[in-house]
């Protein structure tokens, strides 16, 4: 499905978003969600005053393994964030750790707009993972952003997982995706960005609950596919 949506989204006309310049809010669920959607954007944007929120850490990114506890995941993916903020040319980025629980973030609507409204206020543009992902994380930090930028922020809303479990045809967003700039050169720091969280596109050990989380078909989607949010 991936390669499918890929061919879908080279055909989109040329639109891109409006952007409102200034202050930037990058919302994501776990640590590798904004790289993966929009990494090759966000290299072409590293003037500009970039806050970055995770809402979990994303710790039950394998929840069988033999070789990782969720506190090692705990530990390790924040850190691979980081450094793959900085492989985009993102110096010392302004990363915001909320801890949430990974995978209960559907139950915790009050709590997200409670850390997330002041930083909403003080931003100019905000970009939040699709409310319909299909993941219950980015769904739910999705809605938090709908709700809390209303008719006052701008909002840009990527997809990530709708790229897996979707088809191009006959959805009704479609004409509302608008395609972000994106260099070649951006394009080749996002793959070197993309490379350093280990614990998501590599294999943790020969064990099947080891497996990459993102690999195959989605991980060339978001090496490869242009960028997209709906606007």
């Amino acid at each position: 499905m991936p390669s499918s949506w890929r061919h879908r989204l080279e055909s989109l006309p040329w639109t891109p978003p409006a952007d409102p310049g200034g202050r930037v809010l990058v919302l994501s669920a776990h640590p590798d969600d904004e790289v993966l959607a929009v990494g090759g954007w966000l290299a072409g944007q590293t003037r500009r005053d970039l806050v970055f929120v995770t809402a979990t850490d994303g710790e039950a990114s394998h929840p069988d393994s033999p070789t990782v506890t969720p506190d090692d995941l705990r530990g390790r993916r924040p850190g691979e964030l980081v450094a793959a903020l900085e492989l985009l040319g993102i110096r010392s980025p302004d990363v915001r750790r909320l801890g949430l629980p990974d995978g209960g973030l559907a139950t915790s609507a009050d709590v997200l707009d409670e850390a997330l409204s002041a930083l909403v206020e003080r931003a100019d543009l905000v970009l939040a993972p699709f409310e319909a992902d299909g993941h219950p994380d980015h769904d739910a930090v999705g809605a938090a952003a709908v709700r809390l930028c209303g008719d006052d922020t701008v909002l840009w809303r990527f997809p990530l997982w709708t790229w897996a479990w979707t088809e191009p045809e006959d959805q009704p967003w479609i004409p509302r995706l608008r395609r972000l700039d994106c260099t070649s050169a951006a394009r080749v720091r996002k793959r070197r960005a993309v490379a350093a969280f280990e614990t998501q596109v590599e294999p943790l050990s020969g064990d099947p609950a080891d497996a990459p989380v993102v690999g195959g078909v989605l991980l060339r989607h978001a090496l490869y596919a242009p960028e997209v949010v709906l606007a």
